[in-house]
């Protein structure tokens, strides 16, 4: 035979393979993907609620109109959404795993969809409030369900993308919300918001339910479906062994909950006392101090502690570009760091991409601080806070939100999620509420110094602590925190 004639066959059958492939690859990552965009309209309006607080003050602050807003009504109503935030999180945390996942899901959009009516036909402040407190509580709601939802449908393989992609779709929210509120008025903007829930309801109805809840309550038979149509509308035999992983798994998570109910009587199998029994043993105590610790350290290190003071302190380091134009192109670079973030983790890693973020976040805020003192031009201020931006949302703003989905065991993690993120929600509203005493003690080339420095002890504590998870399956992260 001729030996061009061989070579040119084996390299059409090497073509076709790849072909085949990469169909095969997409058939499977495209029902993945398909999911986390229905769910990303709960993210959206979770971002969407977090927005409009901002335009509505900015209105009626000192308005002539019929509804009006004084200094201290503004910030009442700004206080009861932070107020309620961690408070809808504990509780969606508890309720969230008898629930299941998808009727969670749809249950969210009652909270939204409520408050935005209510905005929409406010006449007074205390109707504001009323709003103000229900939507807090659903953005305090939706974290637990939407991330743990997302976790359990994606392949390991795919994971770390998909969880960044809901971050990067949730942040995009506040750039519509912005631009809408700059041409309508703000009840307008709250009634465009309101069909968000009636759309969510629709996109989420269609999605199939979490196999990792169905396994957990006995249902495999529907596990099966709810994998075949997460993978590509597949066959059986396609998904078996990953049903059989997923069966073995929970298997494991029962024989944990039957040593703790032996342990310490079988009255634990319902109440309070197994739930602190369960965030005691290592493997949910140590990745919930891991999150918190992140948390802190994404508030820390600056970038998320200054965003509600950005235009103040722009101002106070004198950017020669118009200020507001400024705070949207340090938003749009924050934008970019999450597609970045989106697109290079499952070939980066998340431990390299924190401790990146943690380090350039770092440098950036010793550059502000002697921007601040004196001792650097001005002129590098704008380009510092871009780079700032940037820096902070490729790693350390995402990351936590995306190990939340993947490192807990199934038998505390919608507890531990919904802990986790009222803790986010109060370190936030701590360290929003003191940056104006710390700038007047320290300075404010004092407090870019403190930012600084907690971001390097953040990139010491992430390189001693935080384990590679992409790629990883949740037996394999799992047993990384039950290790000594």
């Amino acid at each position: 035979m001729d030996p061009n004639g061989t070579e040119n066959s084996s390299t059409r059958e090497d073509e076709t393979g790849q072909e085949a492939r990469a169909e095969w690859n997409f058939r499977r990552f495209f029902p993945q993907i398909l999911a986390c965009t229905a769910n990303n309209f709960i993210l959206f309006d979770n971002s969407l609620a977090l927005s409009l607080p901002t335009i509505v003050i900015v209105a009626l602050m000192n308005n002539d109109g019929d509804l009006s807003l004084t200094a201290d009504e503004a910030s009442w109503f700004a206080s009861m959404f932070l107020i309620c935030q961690p408070i809808g999180s504990v509780f969606y945390g508890m309720v969230m795993e008898p629930l299941g996942r998808k009727r969670s899901l749809l249950l969210l959009n009652i909270p939204f969809f409520t408050a935005w009516t209510m905005i929409f036909y406010a006449e007074s402040p205390s109707t504001l409030y009323a709003a103000s407190a229900i939507m807090g509580f659903g953005v305090g709601c939706t974290e637990a369900p939407l991330l743990t939802y997302v976790g359990e449908i994606t392949e390991p393989l795919y994971r770390g993308t998909l969880t960044s992609y809901v971050q990067f779709c949730g942040f995009a929210a506040y750039a519509v919300v912005y631009s809408v509120g700059s041409v309508m008025t703000w009840r307008y903007t709250a009634a465009i918001c309101a069909t968000v829930p009636i759309l969510t309801v629709v996109a989420v109805s269609q999605l199939p339910e979490s196999p990792h809840w169905l396994v957990s309550r006995g249902k495999v038979e529907r596990a099966e479906e709810s994998l075949r149509w997460l993978r590509g509308w597949v066959r059986p035999e396609d998904v078996r062994e990953e049903l059989d992983r997923i069966v073995n798994y929970n298997a494991d998570e029962k024989t944990v909950k039957t040593q703790i109910a032996e342990t310490h009587g079988a009255i634990t199998s319902v109440g309070i006392k197994q739930r602190i029994v369960f965030f005691l043993r290592p493997e949910i105590r140590r990745p919930l101090i891991l999150t918190v610790s992140l948390f802190f350290f994404y508030y820390a290190s600056g970038m998320a502690t200054l965003r509600p003071y950005l235009v103040r302190v722009m101002k106070e380091l004198n950017v020669t570009m118009d200020i507001n134009k400024a705070a949207v192109t340090v938003a749009i670079l924050g934008l970019i760091g999450y597609a970045a973030c989106m697109f290079s983790v499952s070939q980066v890693g998340k431990r390299a991409l924190s401790l990146f973020s943690l380090l350039g976040s770092s440098l950036c805020s010793f550059l502000l601080a002697s921007v601040a003192s004196g001792s650097l031009d001005r002129s590098w201020s704008l380009p510092v806070f871009l780079a700032m931006s940037f820096l902070s949302c490729v790693g350390l703003a995402p990351i936590p939100w995306m190990l939340q989905s993947e490192i807990y065991p199934l038998h505390g993690k919608c507890m531990a999620t919904g802990i986790a993120a009222a803790a986010y929600y109060i370190i936030g509203f701590l360290a929003t509420k003191i940056f104006l005493g710390m700038e007047d003690i320290l300075g404010l080339s004092g407090v870019f110094i403190l930012f600084g420095s907690f971001g390097l002890l953040g990139a010491v504590y992430t390189y001693m602590r935080l384990p590679e998870t992409e790629d990883r399956t949740f037996q394999q992260i799992q047993a990384h925190f039950v290790d000594p």
